[in-house]
């Protein structure tokens, strides 16, 4: 065997170098898997001096090895011929072993399968090598020649390089496509979350507009005006519940309410309840899951209707301050506070104070730590005081 077949001539040598190094920058400038497949098909063909070339991609679903790339084969070769990717093939045999193979005399061979395609073209020699991407083989990367030819060492080792290069390229464009694959099965399943978290609002909001329609009938027809004041107070008690759902975050995560714009809303509407009252509100920012911003509201309901009743009576005009903040324990603190002439302390046992100790309880679950009353000291509840010393605070 010549030199040149053994080891290759310096010239060839210094040629595999820069067609090396030309395909490592063609690659890295390459985003598409097909195109690069053909670019690997060429550029071996330019580099070993033969006119067929190929590329192969194993099938595990189906046994085969297709040939997805080439150069030099007749029209319907390259997407649609396979091989098989048993030891009785020549790509197979190199699935297998995950070795380079170099055959001199490819029709003499008669432990290989003689390929149709390869008797066509008159394939005589050749060398392949296994492609590899993460420990696997993905295809391999075969030379064909028509005429007899020893392949040489440096022949190996360049199509190795390339077929290492190869591989590692495709390991790369592969987990680019999973992950923007993932990250499109993400963002579908989200928009699915997002359609279907709507509709659910939409059918809630249906729920309780129902639910208010049957108080509403159901106080119409009664003639009991202090049944028609509690079915009253259930309604308000419903719309309170209901109106959480109209300030469910945007972004659908897990029912998430922002609980000022929740709690401003509320109040808003409870502000036109009794002329010459006003509502005033400051209000922390916090987002709260959406279990725990109804008990809240029912608070916040409960109270502010409570002082509109109570604590202004025979058409007297005031101010009711609700404000909501955070302690620097990163506690949670809510104040209902009138100007109004205050209520003494709780009836024990009325439906009220009984809804806001469950509504507390429900709430302290996961934020507050405590709950109390302070009522106005025996000064501030003198009559004829100062009237921004009269009045009582709730603090939640």
């Amino acid at each position: 065997m010549s030199a040149e077949g053994h080891l290759g001539s310096p010239d060839r040598f210094q040629r595999y170098q820069h067609i090396l190094a030309d395909f490592s920058r063609m690659v890295a400038d390459s985003s598409d898997i097909p195109a690069l497949l053909q670019l690997t098909a060429v550029q071996a063909a330019r580099g070993i001096g033969i006119n067929h070339t190929k590329v192969l991609q194993h099938r595990p679903a189906l046994g085969d090895l297709l040939v997805v790339a080439g150069l030099g084969w007749r029209p319907g070769v390259v997407g649609y011929t396979t091989f098989g990717a048993d030891p009785g093939s020549v790509p197979g045999q190199t699935l297998q072993t995950r070795q380079p193979l170099i055959i001199y005399d490819y029709v003499s061979e008669s432990d290989l399968r003689i390929s149709p395609v390869m008797r066509e073209h008159g394939i005589v020699s050749l060398l392949n090598v296994p492609i590899a991407i993460g420990g696997a083989v993905w295809g391999v990367l075969e030379v064909d020649s028509d005429t007899p030819r020893h392949f040489g060492q440096n022949d190996t080792i360049f199509l190795v390089t390339m077929a290492n290069i190869l591989g590692l390229s495709l390991h790369s464009r592969i987990a680019l496509q999973r992950s923007m694959q993932e990250a499109f099965d993400a963002a579908g399943a989200l928009a699915t979350q997002k359609m279907l978290l709507r509709e659910l609002e939409h059918r809630f909001k249906n729920d309780f507009q129902l639910i208010q329609s049957l108080l509403m009938a159901q106080g119409r027809n009664n003639v009991d005006e202090g049944l028609r004041r509690n079915l009253r107070q259930v309604m308000d008690r419903v719309a309170a519940i209901g109106m959480a759902y109209d300030q469910l975050s945007p972004a659908g995560s897990g029912g998430i309410v922002e609980l000022a714009d929740y709690l401003r809303a509320l109040c808003g509407s409870l502000n036109q309840r009794k002329e010459g009252i006003q509502i005033e509100v400051d209000f922390a920012a916090l987002r709260l899951p959406h279990e725990r911003a109804v008990p809240l509201g029912l608070i916040v309901n409960e109270l502010v209707t409570n002082a509109l009743k109570h604590a202004y009576p025979d058409g007297a005009g005031g101010v009711i301050k609700v404000t909501f903040e955070i302690t620097p324990g990163r506690e949670g603190a809510l104040f209902v506070s009138d100007d109004g002439v205050g209520m003494g302390p709780p009836r024990e046992g009325s439906l009220g104070t009984n809804l806001v100790t469950s509504c507390r309880i429900a709430f302290n679950r996961g934020l507050l730590d405590s709950w109390c009353k302070s009522f106005p000291t025996t000064a501030s509840c003198e009559r004829g005081a100062d009237r921004r010393q009269r009045g009582h605070t709730w603090h939640v």
